[in-house]
């Protein structure tokens, strides 16, 4: 699946992905600095009724967020690996924990420790095409 948009579309765009992989959990985006993971992630977290402020954990590396849904609440994880080393300081940072957790997980920079995320990933990268434009390559599990 590929979705193209313009950034001041991607609330559209997010909505597009969530209706296309609502059920899924973990969520691998891959994608240059500054092609605007944190973004989408963000407009996704919107998509679902995240009501709380989400900003790039690129520093606490584990952001929980929470979202409501026929009045149930669920949790979900924002995790931007950019500072991690391998995939061990994964493991030390708790982000192993949030993957095999059963949460929604939104990961940035996966490439850092792939070995630890499951079968079931859905992997996005994100390219930038022009200041305004990108588009997200989707790769659903098989």
């Amino acid at each position: 699946m590929e979705i193209i948009f313009n950034l001041d579309d991607i609330e559209n765009a997010a909505k597009e992905f969530v209706s296309f992989t609502i059920q899924y959990k973990v969520f691998a985006f891959t994608g240059e600095l500054g092609a605007g993971k944190t973004t989408f992630i963000n407009a996704i977290c919107k998509q679902l009724g995240v009501r709380e402020a989400v900003t790039s954990p690129t520093y606490a590396i584990i952001q929980e967020y929470y979202f409501e849904k026929k009045s149930i609440v669920y949790k979900m994880y924002h995790i931007d690996m950019y500072r991690i080393r391998d995939p061990e300081e994964a493991i030390e940072a708790g982000v192993e924990d949030c993957l095999l957790s059963g949460n929604l997980c939104m990961v940035e920079w996966p490439e850092k420790a792939i070995i630890l995320f499951p079968p079931k990933t859905v992997y996005a990268s994100l390219q930038t095409l022009s200041a305004n434009k990108r588009k997200l390559i989707v790769q659903l599990p098989q």
